[in-house]
């Protein structure tokens, strides 16, 4: 179950990129455009009670954010609020600020407290389908910003997905024969939601904990919430060269535009098999 503060924020269908200690959120208010907010993903209130490996992280993250808003909106400063006061997790408000404002889909958006300290009650009242595009222009900012990595791999960027409900050896396989074949692996895990519409129960394991345990795999890069069956949209988003699947999909994969690779399951290990032994 997200916590509060991330259901407040409309976690995950908010969700910009999701790091190894923090998720990157687009704020559901606009004060200004292109306003985030960045949730620690560890169990504390105290900012000084994280991590070292969470406090090394934002730095990079922070640099990441200042780089991608700049290019993208050209902020003339940029805001961090860390309040706690309500929504106790350990959290930032990121806030681009704009002397003249700034355009976005052929519309201007003003900074109307600018010189002051931003009014975060303030919102631009996007429209829906404009909120929504800001959401997936920033995913695909966040998805393309990668150092040029320089190795002999087949691709540069792959993706794989699954309900991972009791992760077992064959998972550990795919990701790992993935991972020998690309510099940058990420990994879709459907939503306690996409589930329960597909398989008509929800899954023994809650997502979040799902989502922790893939995140701590050494050949993942980096894991998203899987809330739509369409691939193509992921492999849009997230500039996907190839996708990886078990063997026993073949004929059956939705059509994406990007290589397929298909791998042989391991014998006799699946989630079904285990589920079954455990009701035993």
């Amino acid at each position: 179950m997200p916590s509060a503060t991330l259901q407040k924020f409309n976690y995950p269908e908010s969700l910009i990129k999701t790091y190894q200690h923090w998720h990157l959120l687009l704020r559901p208010q606009q004060p200004t455009l292109g306003s985030l907010v960045l949730v620690c993903k560890e169990s504390t209130t105290q900012y000084s009670e994280i991590s070292p490996e969470a406090i090394a992280e934002q730095k990079q993250i922070m640099s990441d954010i200042e780089a991608i808003l700049k290019k993208r909106f050209n902020f003339d400063k940029i805001n961090y609020l860390m309040l706690m006061m309500i929504d106790p997790a350990v959290h930032f408000h990121i806030l681009p600020r704009y002397q003249n404002g700034v355009a976005f889909c052929n519309a201007q958006y003003p900074d109307v407290a600018w010189p002051k300290p931003a009014d975060l009650a303030h919102d631009l009242k996007l429209k829906s389908e404009i909120h929504q595009e800001l959401l997936n222009t920033l995913k695909l900012d966040f998805a393309q910003h990668k150092p040029v990595l320089d190795t002999q791999k087949k691709y540069r960027r792959m993706y794989t997905s699954g309900c991972f409900d009791i992760f077992h050896q064959g998972h550990l396989n795919i990701l790992k024969k993935t991972k020998e074949l690309c510099d940058y692996l990420i990994v879709g895990i459907s939503t306690d939601e996409l589930i329960i519409e597909s398989k008509g129960r929800p899954p023994l394991i809650p997502f979040e904990e799902r989502i922790s345990i893939l995140e701590s795999n050494r050949f993942v890069d980096e894991v998203i919430p899987q809330v739509t069956k369409n691939k193509q949209y992921v492999v849009d988003m997230y500039d996907i060269d190839a996708i990886s699947v078990g063997s026993d999909w073949k004929g059956k994969y939705p059509d994406v535009s990007c290589e397929m690779v298909y791998f042989d399951y391991t014998p006799n290990v699946s989630s079904t098999v285990l589920k079954q032994k455990l009701a035993v």
